[in-house]
């Protein structure tokens, strides 16, 4: 799985700061974790469900760009009908790992989105050993080495991008 941003270009961002890979790394799977799916950027996924015997099944996207393909118990489904919010309508069986989906999916970095991980990715190169906490006016924030933690506020910037069916 790609991350959200490139090395590169998050380097570039933080005016060359000696920074490492797999905290990027970190960072952008974190927002995945929260969010349920990988978000961004757009790629071409397949994946497995199990089957509910309902008519609409739900895929794990929130930005359905397209459906290549969709297979139930093997079997192609021709000319299923589908969502740009990722809903899939017709006669799923009731039964486990039923349904492969082969789609393109994703969205194109959003600003608000990127700032999340630019900034979760930058406390954890810039955290001071051991932890900081930092207060202004009413607001306090903490971190600590190499922390993922994210924020309230960036926390309601991802639920624009969370999955409705997760706690």
């Amino acid at each position: 799985m790609q991350p959200l941003i490139g090395i590169e270009q998050f380097t570039a961002l933080m005016a060359g700061d000696d920074l490492e890979e797999w905290r990027l790394g970190v960072a952008s799977g974190a927002v995945r974790s929260y969010c349920g799916w990988h978000v961004a950027p757009v790629v071409d996924e397949k994946i497995v469900l199990d089957g509910h015997g309902g008519k609409v099944l739900d895929l794990p996207t929130l930005r359905l760009v397209s459906i290549n393909e969709v297979k139930v118990q093997g079997a192609v489904v021709p000319d299923v009908e589908w969502s740009a919010e990722g809903m899939l309508r017709g006669q799923w069986p009731d039964r486990w790992r039923s349904i492969e989906v082969d789609m393109r999916h994703g969205y194109d970095t959003p600003a608000d989105l990127l700032g999340v991980v630019l900034e979760a990715a930058a406390r954890a190169v810039n955290s001071e050993l051991g932890g900081h906490a930092e207060t202004i006016g009413p607001f306090s924030f903490s971190a600590s080495e190499g922390s993922t933690a994210l924020f309230d506020h960036e926390l309601r910037v991802l639920d624009r991008y969370r999955l409705p069916s997760l706690p």
